[in-house]
């Protein structure tokens, strides 16, 4: 049984997605952090697929958890992050 995942979710999820795969928007917090997230994420769409619901679901389960992950690796490290100047 196909679970069924709410629009509005998919919808954010995907354009989260494909902001991160299109390198569309930068985000000041985790996308500058991890190494290279826009090639993990690359690399789990190509494994995953990201056209049904299910797999933008699990897609974006792997970005929150990827989040999730660098952001508890980063609090062992001594560090300061400040915006760019122009």
């Amino acid at each position: 049984m196909k679970k069924k995942y709410d629009k509005q979710y998919i919808e954010s999820a995907n354009k989260r997605i494909w902001e991160i795969l299109n390198d569309k928007k930068e985000y000041d917090d985790w996308t500058q952090i991890c190494f290279s997230m826009k090639d993990a994420v690359q690399a789990a769409a190509d494994i995953f697929g990201c056209s049904s619901d299910e797999e933008i679901h699990k897609l974006y389960c792997f970005i929150r958890e990827m989040v999730y992950k660098e952001t508890e690796n980063i609090q062992t490290f001594d560090i300061f992050f400040k915006k760019k100047e122009a």
